[in-house]
C-alpha cells in the first residue's frame, strides 16, 4: 500500500508539471524547486523579518521577566533586612550601643548594610539623641539613638546622735556613698520635731541634674535630758577680810549628757571689807535648760595676828617638793612620796596654832608640828604644787573631835589619803575609796564619817595591791 500511495503522488506530480513554465519547471543541478515566496517592493524577505521579530519580542519578553525577577528579588531583600532593623534604641547613660542593637536579627549579607555612626566615639555618659542612617543596598533608613539617664542616684544614711536641744546635722553630713552618672545636689526632704526626743527619722533627698531621686532615710537617736546637773566641790569658806575668795577653786559642774554646763555664783550679799557671815549661792545650768543651785556659808573673820601669807606656805611645800619628787614620777608616785613624806617627818600634837589654815600648813611644813588640821594643810600645799588636784575632807557628824584629811584626784578618779598618825596604827592611808575608808576599823575605832554628797563621787576600784607602803613605792 505504501508503494502504491509513492507511485501516486509522483504521477501527479510529473502531471501537473506538464503545464508550468520552464524556467519554474527546471531546476538547477537536479536541485528541488524552491518554493514561492512573496517579495515587497523594497525587497525585503518577509518571512525572516517576522522570525526575527518573533525572536526579539520573546527575547524582550523573557528580559523584562528577568528584570522583574531580579527587581521584585532585590526589593523583597531590600523589604526582609528592612524589617530587621530596628529604626530607634535606648540605652542608659552609663552604658554602651552597638550597631548590633539596631537589629532584631542579623543582616543576611553584613556587606550590604552599612551606617553614618561610630559607636565607639559616644560620650555615654551625657544623655543625648544621636541621628544617623542606615543604607540597605542603595535605601537609606533614619535611626536615633537615645542615651537617657533614668536612674537614680545611690546613697547611704549616716545614722545620727543628737539631743533635742541640737540642730540637727548638715545633710552632707548624714548621706555617705553618693553615686551617680550625673552631677547631683542633697538636700532635707523632711525634718521631724526633735523637741520630745525619741527614735526619729530624717528623709534626705539626692537629685541628679536629670530630675532622678532618691529618698535616703536617717536615723535620728535624739536625747530629750531631763536630769539636772550635778555641783561637786562646794564648801563653807572661811577667810579674811580683805582675802580674795576663790568661789570656783574645787567646785565642778557634772551632767549626764552636758560637759559644757554654765555654772554662775551669786555672792551679791557678801560685803569683803566686814566680818561676818554670808550665803552664797551656785547655780549650774546644762543646755537644756535643766538646772541645780547649792548655798554655801562664807564666813569673813578679822585676820589673826598670826597669819601667814599663802606664797610662804608654797614657798616652804616647793624646798620640800624639791628632795622627794622627780619630773619623770607619775602623779600617783608623786601623791604617794608627799603623803609618806608628811606621815613621817610631821610629828602630831594635840594643839596647834589653827586660826588660819596657812599658819597650821606653814608650822607643819617649817617646824614639822601640828595637829590632823595642819597635817591635811600641809600635804595640800605640797599637792598644789605638785600639779595634783585635792580637796579637804572633814569628818561629820563627829562625837569626840573633829578631823580632817585629803582628797586627791589620780587620773579623773577621786581617793582618801590621811598621813595624821593613828594610836597603834604604825602606818598611813593612800588612795583609799570611799567603801574601802569607810570599812576602816581599828581596836573598835570607826572614825571615817563624812557627807559623801558634799565630794566628788569616789572611784570604786580599788588600788592597794599596787602599793608598796613600807619602801612608800608603787609595784610593777
Amino acid at each position: 500500500m505504501v508503494q502504491n500511495l509513492r507511485s501516486n503522488a509522483e504521477d501527479l506530480t510529473h502531471s501537473k508539471g506538464a503545464h508550468l513554465p520552464k524556467h519554474l519547471h527546471d531546476t538547477p543541478h537536479g536541485e528541488d524547486a524552491p518554493h514561492p515566496v512573496h517579495v515587497d517592493r523594497a525587497g525585503n524577505n518577509d518571512g525572516n523579518t517576522s522570525k526575527s521579530t518573533a525572536l526579539f519580542a520573546l527575547l524582550l519578553v523573557f528580559a523584562l521577566i528577568l528584570a522583574g525577577a531580579v527587581i521584585w528579588r532585590v526589593n523583597k531583600y531590600i523589604s526582609d533586612e528592612s524589617s530587621k532593623l530596628i529604626r530607634e534604641v535606648t540605652v542608659e547613660a552609663g552604658s554602651t550601643a552597638g550597631f548590633d542593637m539596631f537589629w532584631s536579627r542579623e543582616p543576611r549579607f553584613a556587606s550590604l548594610v552599612s551606617e553614618t555612626l561610630d559607636f565607639e566615639g559616644i560620650d555615654y555618659t551625657y544623655p543625648q539623641d544621636i541621628l544617623f542612617n542606615v543604607r540597605i543596598l542603595n535605601h537609606k533608613y533614619d535611626c536615633a539613638l537615645h542615651i537617657t539617664d533614668t536612674t537614680a542616684p545611690a546613697a547611704t544614711a549616716v545614722p545620727q546622735e543628737i539631743t533635742s536641744v541640737d540642730q540637727i546635722p548638715d545633710v552632707t553630713s548624714c548621706v555617705t556613698d553618693i553615686s551617680d552618672i550625673s552631677d547631683y545636689s542633697v538636700e532635707w526632704h523632711y525634718l521631724p520635731d526633735i523637741s520630745e526626743g525619741g527614735n526619729l527619722v530624717a528623709q534626705a533627698a539626692v537629685t541628679d541634674i536629670w530630675g532622678n531621686q532618691t529618698i535616703v532615710d536617717v536615723p535620728l537617736l535624739v536625747h530629750h535630758d531631763t536630769i539636772a546637773p550635778v555641783i561637786v566641790g562646794t564648801q563653807d569658806i572661811t577667810a579674811y577680810v580683805g582675802d580674795t575668795i576663790s568661789y570656783r577653786s574645787g567646785v565642778k559642774v557634772r551632767d549626764n549628757m552636758d560637759d559644757n554646763c554654765t555654772l554662775e555664783i551669786d555672792n551679791s550679799t557678801v560685803d569683803l571689807s566686814a566680818s561676818g557671815t554670808y550665803e552664797v549661792t551656785y547655780i549650774a545650768t546644762d543646755f537644756t535648760g535643766n538646772q541645780t543651785t547649792k548655798t554655801i556659808t562664807l564666813t569673813l573673820k578679822d585676820r589673826p595676828a598670826t597669819y601667814v601669807e599663802p606664797e610662804l606656805v608654797y614657798a616652804a611645800a616647793d624646798e620640800i617638793l624639791a628632795t622627794i619628787i622627780t619630773d619623770d614620777m607619775t602623779d600617783m608616785e608623786k601623791a604617794l612620796q608627799i603623803t609618806w613624806w608628811c606621815r613621817y617627818n610631821l610629828h602630831y600634837v594635840e594643839h596647834a596654832d589653827t586660826t588660819s589654815w596657812t599658819r597650821a600648813a606653814y608650822d607643819a611644813l617649817v617646824y614639822r608640828t601640828g595637829t590632823c588640821y595642819s597635817f591635811a594643810y600641809a600635804a595640800k600645799a605640797l599637792f598644789t604644787e605638785a600639779g595634783i588636784e585635792s580637796m579637804i575632807v572633814k569628818r561629820e557628824p563627829y562625837t569626840y573631835s573633829k578631823h580632817y584629811w585629803n582628797y586627791i584626784c589620780i587620773d579623773g578618779q577621786w581617793y582618801h589619803c590621811d598621813s595624821t598618825p593613828r594610836k597603834h596604827y604604825n602606818s598611813y592611808f593612800f588612795m583609799y575609796t570611799s567603801e574601802e575608808l569607810i570599812a576602816f576599823h581599828d581596836h573598835g575605832w570607826y572614825g571615817y564619817r563624812f557627807d559623801e554628797s558634799k565630794y566628788p563621787q569616789s572611784a570604786t576600784e580599788s588600788v592597794q595591791s599596787r602599793i608598796d607602803y613600807p619602801r612608800h613605792r608603787i609595784k610593777d
